[in-house]
């Protein structure tokens, strides 16, 4: 039986319980873990992301930006063509600073969180579909998956 991320659990944090809220709704959600400070996490938004999302507007982008001490990267985003009307940025508070790389949390929704950029996409109300745990994806693969998440299967 499939996981369903979806619903509620007594150990979560804010920013994980505010995911869980997201991933209730129908339809395919795109999870995306990044850092304002990750060069990494910025190239592969300078790669497509704003044209992925504009390619796939019948499916909800919830970045959640992680390991920044809790701060917002909505700025960088917005500045990069993800604005607020599209994308919802979540904001994992106390996961450890760029600096505090020990204090980072492992962890969301239950699942490892191991490295930045990471992108996970769900469907069925909160199922996960596919986890992608170490790094940058092309718009060309994330757009096949975000597919084939909204496939009957």
């Amino acid at each position: 039986m499939p996981t369903d991320f979806a619903s509620v659990s007594p150990t979560d944090t804010p920013a994980e319980a505010d995911v869980r809220a997201i991933l209730a709704g129908d339809g395919v959600h795109v999870v995306h873990f990044w850092a304002p400070w990750c060069q990494n996490s910025l190239d592969e938004l300078d790669a497509g992301w704003p044209e992925l999302v504009a390619r796939h507007a019948d499916v909800a982008f919830t970045f959640v930006t992680v390991w920044n001490g809790g701060a917002s990267g909505a700025g960088v985003l917005a500045a990069r063509g993800l604005d607020a009307d599209r994308v919802a940025e979540v904001v994992a508070t106390g996961d450890g600073s760029h600096e505090d790389k020990a204090g980072r949390r492992r962890h969301f929704l239950g699942l490892p969180l191991t490295w930045i950029p990471s992108t996970w996409v769900f469907h069925k109300h909160g199922q996960l579909a596919f986890a992608l745990n170490y790094g940058e994806m092309t718009p060309e693969t994330l757009g096949a998956l975000i597919g084939a998440a909204g496939q009957s299967w």
